[in-house]
């Protein structure tokens, strides 16, 4: 799975001031035959601002750090102590870039595809007796993730409070979170691994948590577990599971869900790519089509995934999907919610 930026998300001013000396180092089916599939309508969008390149990252809080006197910087993760980048290997691959523009347009069958693949999700998770699922709950902690074999090495360059991504910045606000506080764990974790021409490689993931949210920055998984697994993980390092309630992708890239939602999606409902500064939602409700068709692009199996790791089957659901725009830029917004029990199976 392939989201990744081209660069970094910088680290606001108050948060380099209040890291402690020496910890400057900065910087990842089945076919449901009873339901109609729909006929998407296409457009292809063209624009002339050239979309950015921003970072796409996950953040994660660590220790409470809304507590009276607590540290200025989060608890460390149990990394291996080896955790050697293996500099002995060949000169590393550098990944590329997650959108080919060369790509020609989403097709019907794509479509379909994707809503085939997200009823499937929609219906693993909301029916523990439904086969075929293969997403089993994460139950390893991060230290068991760290040190699976020494040939994938985790480093983790990045780990301070922050305040979340400035495009997400209002949309959390007015659910309720403090923006401004520097409250929430800004990590960035290398998995260092080979390709089978001896090749080192990286997986790099860039995320923001906070008491009720994962925030995906960045994404790109080349070897060691899913990003399920890790983002679970480090979200139960902090807090108990039950207390999210919300994952975010940020300037979302992927070459499955951003040519989605610009070709097939928004021209469905007629609804214009964001050109402004003023961030503009729309909100797909649980079981619709639009919801489905998300659910089974990559992004959105990623997310179904996260929800199947982290609850028995049947207990939580992603209740809806809304898509965030805001100059040219497109963010994901998973709202997780306990399954109603009148309408449990």
């Amino acid at each position: 799975m392939a989201h990744q930026p081209s660069g970094l998300r910088l680290p606001s001013r108050q948060s380099l001031a209040t890291r402690k000396p020496g910890s400057d180092k900065r910087k990842r089916n089945r076919d449901d035959d009873s339901v109609s599939l729909p006929s998407p309508t296409r457009r292809r969008l063209t624009s002339s601002s050239p979309e950015s390149a921003e970072s796409v990252l996950f953040a994660l809080p660590s220790e409470p750090p809304d507590s009276p006197g607590s540290p200025l910087s989060p608890a460390p993760y149990p990394l291996p102590d080896d955790n050697s980048s293996l500099s002995d290997g060949k000169i590393p691959s550098t990944p590329t870039s997650a959108v080919d523009d060369d790509r020609g347009p989403v097709t019907d069958e794509q479509v379909c595809e994707y809503f085939r693949k997200g009823a499937e999700y929609q219906g693993w998770i909301a029916d523990p007796a439904l086969s075929g699922c293969r997403c089993p709950r994460a139950r390893k902690p991060l230290s068991e993730l760290f040190n699976k074999n020494k040939r994938e090495r985790f480093l983790c360059p990045e780990n301070h409070f922050d305040n979340p991504p400035a495009s997400i910045c209002d949309d959390l606000g007015e659910l309720g979170f403090q923006t401004t506080t520097y409250k929430f764990r800004y990590t960035r974790l290398l998995v260092h691994g080979f390709d089978g021409d001896g090749y080192k490689r990286e997986s790099d993931y860039q995320h923001t948590i906070a008491k009720g949210v994962i925030i995906g920055e960045c994404i790109f998984r080349f070897t060691g577990p899913h990003w399920s697994d890790i983002a679970i993980a480090q979200y139960k390092f902090d807090y108990p599971i039950d207390t999210l309630n919300y994952l975010y992708f940020t300037n979302v890239q992927n070459d499955q869900t951003l040519p989605y939602v610009q070709e097939i999606l928004y021209p469905r409902h007629d609804v214009t790519w964001p050109v402004y500064k003023e961030l503009e939602k729309q909100v797909w409700e649980y079981g619709t089509d639009e919801y489905k068709e998300i659910l089974g692009t990559k992004l959105g199996k990623a997310a179904a995934c996260l929800v199947l790791g982290a609850w028995d089957r049947g207990t939580h659901r992603i209740a809806r999907v809304l898509t965030l725009g805001r100059e040219y830029k497109i963010h994901l917004r998973f709202d997780i919610e306990p399954i109603p029990t009148s309408e449990t199976p």
